[in-house]
């Protein structure tokens, strides 16, 4: 009893340890991955859709090429379209995401609806191509209430700043849990791939246009 005792004494500072860095260190981290306190304060589209959601997450990347050469990235995603640019395994039934452009998947339309999985589809809300796209969740359970906001904002000539923010009202607390502590690693993996993808994309084209003067 006595060691059993001394173990539980000996774990509950390191609980409290643990609990502290997730919320106060981690936690803030992943909500605002790459974003500055400018992007994570300006409006985007379905910000007003939900009212006070309990995630609430604005990351974003900077990319070495232009809006239109991110836009065709964004606008493709989706289960067994494009992928999601991030772990296939675990969101694509292991089929490795788009190395291209694909043109059957470049005229999303406003009201279309975008598969994430086997079972559950977003709404596509609202579309401006090469600026911005809302996707609304329109599955039940862990995702019953949320929206999706892509933003691409130039940043010079050459550069782009791609902004996401999901805002989400978890109907459980495994799913909260779930979100907390989960969701940046694929987030920051699909920003990540859409990063390389779109550079390598610019490169391509500023070659064929330098070779066709």
């Amino acid at each position: 009893m006595r060691t059993i005792r001394s173990v539980l004494l000996a774990a509950v500072p390191l609980l409290i340890l643990a609990v502290t860095l997730v919320w106060f260190v981690y936690r803030p981290w992943a909500l605002n991955w790459g974003s500055t306190d400018d992007e994570i304060t300006r409006a985007m589209p379905g910000d007003s859709l939900l009212g006070d959601p309990t995630f609430s997450a604005t990351r974003a990347v900077t990319i070495n090429s232009r809006p239109e050469h991110v836009w065709p990235w964004v606008v493709q995603i989706g289960y067994r379209r494009a992928g999601f640019y991030s772990y296939d395994r675990l969101d694509n039934d292991g089929i490795p995401s788009a190395e291209r452009v694909i043109p059957e998947y470049q005229d999303l339309q406003v009201g279309d609806s975008v598969p994430l999985s086997k079972h559950s589809y977003v709404r596509v809300a609202a579309l401006e191509p090469n600026r911005s796209m809302l996707l609304v969740f329109e599955t039940t359970g862990d995702w019953a209430e949320a929206t999706w906001a892509w933003g691409i904002y130039p940043d010079g000539a050459r550069q782009t700043r791609l902004v996401t923010r999901l805002r989400v009202q978890p109907p459980t607390v495994r799913a909260r849990m779930m979100l907390d502590l989960f969701e940046i690693v694929m987030m920051r993996k699909c920003m990540l791939g859409i990063k390389r993808r779109a550079e390598t994309l610019a490169h391509a084209r500023g070659s064929e246009s330098a070779m066709g003067r």
